[in-house]
């Protein structure tokens, strides 16, 4: 089966399934519900582009990476994975297909946040006396905003194949990543150090306009490998060795 086909149809089993469409759907009115609170906080002196995005995030990374995990657990927990390994009997590459997919959907969903975020901000300025429409957000947060929503899409994508089982991972997602701060906090030097482990303390930067520094950056690449790729690893050798039922 050639690739395009295999992501064509990952693409459809996220969107067709009955979950899918209300996550998806969950997600985009969740977040139109927080610029609304955003846009009555500030209805008189408008709203900036970059607070709407700030907020519309607030959701998104809570529940973007129960994308990631639905795309990569989803089936095991159906048991169409038989059906699915058949087909396709290189899991890898149905791995791959799978992340790309959740990948794509989430930054479509980026793109309709960022849209919604543009026109709110002009209805807001509209409704004020003297208020001036600015709709440049600068190529830097918007690639701070990509790359956010692409973590969060590999993170779940990640503990989605680790657990390959969708509550499981839904659990860990919310769980683990809470409770670590805890053990971060517990020595000096890990304390001092904690935004080289800590994902959500790395990615404090990417929700400004202003460029990462080198350091910033190696630090967001270290938290990531514990959170992502660690947990990616393992996952995709589960799914290369768990019999398909």
């Amino acid at each position: 089966m050639g690739f395009t086909t295999l992501l064509t149809v990952e693409l459809r089993k996220l969107v067709d399934t009955r979950a899918g469409r209300w996550l998806l759907l969950s997600i985009l009115i969740i977040t139109a519900l927080v610029m609304g609170i955003t846009l009555w906080s500030n209805r008189n002196s408008g709203t900036g582009l970059v607070p709407l995005l700030a907020a519309a995030n607030i959701p998104q990374a809570i529940l973007i990476p129960i994308l990631g995990i639905m795309t990569a657990a989803n089936e095991w927990g159906q048991r169409t994975a038989l059906i699915t390994f058949t087909q396709e009997p290189r899991r890898m590459r149905v791995m791959l297909a799978k992340t790309v997919a959740a990948v794509v959907l989430g930054l479509l969903v980026l793109a309709l946040s960022i849209g919604l975020a543009m026109a709110a901000h002009a209805v807001s300025m509209l409704a004020v006396d003297g208020g001036e429409i600015d709709l440049a957000m600068g190529w830097t947060l918007l690639g701070h905003l990509v790359v956010m929503q692409v973590l969060g899409v590999l993170m779940g994508v990640a503990f989605g194949a680790l657990l390959l089982n969708v509550p499981l991972g839904i659990v860990a997602y919310v769980l683990v990543p809470a409770l670590s701060p805890l053990v971060f906090m517990a020595t000096a030097w890990l304390r001092e150090n904690a935004a080289w482990f800590d994902l959500s303390m790395a990615q404090g930067g990417l929700l400004g306009d202003e460029a990462l520094t080198g350091e910033q950056w190696a630090q967001i690449g270290t938290s990531s490998a514990l959170w992502i790729l660690l947990p990616l690893a393992v996952g995709c050798w589960r799914v290369a060795r768990k019999e398909a039922k």
